[in-house]
């Protein structure tokens, strides 16, 4: 598999999350009303925007690929080892991760110190550690998933005896 096409598949399934996530956004906007919201124009054309992107990233991933790799690696590559299927798979496991956790630390941690909101402190601090943990573990697969790694292969060879 060629680098191109490896990035057009991780495009693809970005496709398929964004255009989840659209759906999700659509049927909340389908519940609000015209008198609640005055400004419903907006969520919609955001909406539309991102459903649009998403459109654009699923039929045109290969181009996609080739601007964002050099001519270079367009050329296949040989099998590539276990070992680095397994940390992009953490990478990916860890951008999944950042991309739900971090806007929900952001707007805890903007409530709990700018707003005055009817709940409690004690409720939205832990909300703010568990997300300020999960956001430290997003980036401990991102960025290096070395101990994962270890921990997952000793965990998959566990009690196998080596042949001598």
């Amino acid at each position: 598999m060629s680098p191109v096409q490896a990035v057009s598949v991780a495009v693809r399934i970005f496709a398929v999350w964004l255009g989840l996530y659209v759906l999700r956004t659509v049927s909340s906007i389908a519940f609000l009303r015209h008198s609640e919201q005055p400004g419903l124009w907006v969520p919609v054309a955001l909406t539309v925007v991102t459903a649009l992107l998403a459109a654009a990233l699923w039929f045109f991933p290969r181009t996609i690929a080739g601007t964002l790799l050099s001519p270079d690696n367009a050329k296949p590559q040989g099998p590539a080892s276990p070992d680095l299927w397994l940390a992009m798979g953490c990478s990916l496991l860890g951008l999944w991760m950042l991309t739900s956790s971090l806007p929900s630390l952001v707007l805890g941690a903007y409530a709990l110190f700018y707003v005055d909101s009817g709940i409690s402190d004690s409720d939205l601090k832990s909300t703010v550690l568990y997300n300020l943990v999960e956001v430290a573990a997003a980036l401990w697969l991102i960025f290096g998933a070395r101990g994962f790694r270890r921990l997952f292969w000793w965990a998959q060879n566990a009690g196998v005896k080596k042949a001598l």
